[in-house]
């Protein structure tokens, strides 16, 4: 079978059909972007990264079989992500994240070209943290290459809203990079 022809659906099909290897072949698929958010959603907390990864697959797997296809199978492993993190937010704290760890890569170039970069990609990071939590969330699921109506039905929002927490999130940005931004 042709992994990356063969839909999430049918992967999940698979899977409930009994087949290991169709779910390995979804948890593939998702594995590092889904780590990704949630290391940028908890920076600084790769512990507590690695628990909720495990905590948000354990989910997939007990609920798999209550899934229907309405929505793209990325929206709700976010979605199930994005409650878990806003779980444990709640019960540890009232204060909303403090930052996020945005990492781009380092292309093999001329040493002071990488270290333009690492300023740059630093700068990015404190004006992130600076952002509201939702507005945070929203550019870094876009990151991801979520859609915007996915990610408001991963925020329980409307589109409209997603729409404004990205153009608010980049006008923040664009804002505190005023020096970066010409």
């Amino acid at each position: 079978m042709d992994h990356d022809a063969t839909t999430d659906n049918e992967w999940i099909e698979g899977w409930l059909r009994g087949d290991q290897e169709a779910f390995e072949a979804l948890y593939n698929r998702y594995r590092l972007p889904l780590y990704s958010y949630l290391n940028r959603m908890v920076p600084g907390q790769s512990q507590l990264a690695d628990d909720l990864f495990q905590q948000v697959w354990i989910r997939v797997l007990e609920n798999l079989e209550r899934y229907r296809d309405k929505q793209r199978f990325v929206s709700w492993l976010f979605r199930i992500a994005h409650n878990l993190v806003v779980d444990h937010i709640r019960r540890e704290t009232r204060n909303p994240m403090e930052e996020v760890n945005e990492r781009t890569a380092v292309d093999e170039s001329a040493p002071w070209e990488e270290l333009d970069r690492e300023v740059l990609i630093q700068a990015v990071e404190r004006a992130s943290a600076d952002l509201p939590e939702a507005q945070r969330e929203v550019l870094l699921l876009r990151q991801q290459g979520v859609s915007f109506r996915e990610i408001a039905a991963i925020q329980s929002t409307g589109i409209n809203t997603v729409l404004g927490r990205m153009h608010y999130a980049v006008k923040g940005l664009r804002r505190s990079l005023g020096a970066y931004v010409t």
